[in-house]
């Protein structure tokens, strides 16, 4: 199932009916903020009247944001963005939304003028993961991953598709008025430049996209000056850099254990000796322990990797394992052939011992 936050807007309207073209199972997700009195109503009527036609669920959520925004003071834009973005996250852990090109161009330039470093120049990615505000004391953030299909088309093909597909949609009028500098930008600023040059528009996408593999490369050149010494292979640094995802990471050196989590990394030494034994939940093995050489194809989930899994002998590769060495390692499986421990090296992380585990298996080899 996707979730698509629905405004009734063209970019919305014609994500939704993207992802149905493709096949996807979709629910809707609509926001009233109620600050533009019929237009609002007229908004939610369109969105429920839409998702009726396409056969969509649709979930619509009321918000008093003015009053939001004076309890905590803060502007309304802002106030629409905490709530929105909070109200998916109870929805969901992924959602898509509209972003287009032309979105894309408002942003890098805004950024621009308001000053930025690299990081600003990068605009808006095509995937990115945000954490809920919650104004409770008591209320975690949460993550919410957010998708943007649509980064790549521009306006003019946004709306050329709707007219193809004889679809209306609904305009919000805000977006007319020159108060706003997002508005300003794109009413007044870019047709000035496109007068100057008229690729503008894709010299600007194509600027972020280099600001952002020149960050990505930066970041990678930092983690290796910082990780190599420690013993991590360029593949496992590679690995650190790109991953973004909100579920704790594990990597492991000959002498050091790195994790990752929400973009935080932390490492220790690791102790020459292992003192602890390799143990794991014994309720979750359907059966006896079987013992075997390792089989090109065999693939297990390392301890800590949360999703996925990894070829054992890539693992053992990574881990400084040659190759007459990795031809000779040893895993426990199950009756089924889903492997539990490689041999001396690491548990698969779904036997794992947690807060629910009753019973203790400790694994032995000789």
């Amino acid at each position: 199932m996707k979730y698509v936050a629905l405004s009734g807007g063209a970019d919305s309207v014609c994500l939704l009916l993207k992802l149905l073209e493709q096949g996807e199972q979709v629910t809707a997700l609509h926001c009233n903020f109620h600050l533009r009195g019929e237009e609002s109503v007229r908004d939610e009527h369109f969105c429920r009247s839409l998702c009726e036609r396409v056969n969509v669920d649709i979930k619509v959520k009321d918000f008093d944001t003015r009053t939001y925004a004076q309890t905590y003071h803060i502007s309304i834009e802002m106030a629409a963005r905490e709530l929105r973005y909070n109200w998916f996250a109870e929805e969901t852990d992924t959602i898509y939304v509209a972003h287009h090109r032309d979105d894309q161009v408002e942003t890098v330039l805004m950024n621009i003028i308001r000053g930025t470093g690299v990081k600003g120049l990068t605009g808006i990615s095509p995937e990115s993961v945000l954490y809920t505000t919650p104004r409770s004391s008591d209320a975690p953030s949460k993550p919410l991953k957010v998708i943007r299909p649509l980064l790549s088309l521009t306006k003019e093909e946004i709306l050329q598709y709707l007219e193809d597909c004889h679809q209306d949609y609904v305009t919000d009028s805000t977006n007319l008025e020159r108060d706003a500098l997002r508005n300003r930008i794109r009413l007044d600023l870019v047709p000035q430049m496109e007068d100057l040059n008229p690729k503008v528009k894709e010299h600007i996408c194509r600027l972020a996209e280099n600001a952002r593999e020149e960050l990505k490369t930066s970041e990678t050149a930092a983690l290796h000056h910082m990780l190599s010494p420690l013993g991590f292979r360029r593949s496992q640094i590679k690995e650190i850099a790109s991953y973004s995802g909100t579920e704790t990471r594990l990597w492991i050196s000959d002498t050091y254990r790195l994790i990752k989590s929400k973009g935080i990394i932390a490492y220790e030494e690791k102790r020459p000796d292992r003192k602890e034994p390799f143990r794991i939940d014994a309720d979750k093995i359907n059966g006896p322990l079987l013992y075997r050489r390792v089989r090109p194809g065999d693939r297990f989930r390392p301890f800590g990797m949360k999703k996925g899994s990894k070829l054992v002998n890539d693992y053992l590769a990574e881990h400084g394992v040659n190759l007459l060495e990795r031809e000779k390692t040893i895993v426990a499986h199950t009756p089924d052939g889903q492997i539990v421990w490689v041999v001396d090296h690491e548990i698969d992380d779904r036997f794992r011992v947690d807060e629910s585990t009753r019973n203790v298996l400790t694994l032995t080899f000789s």
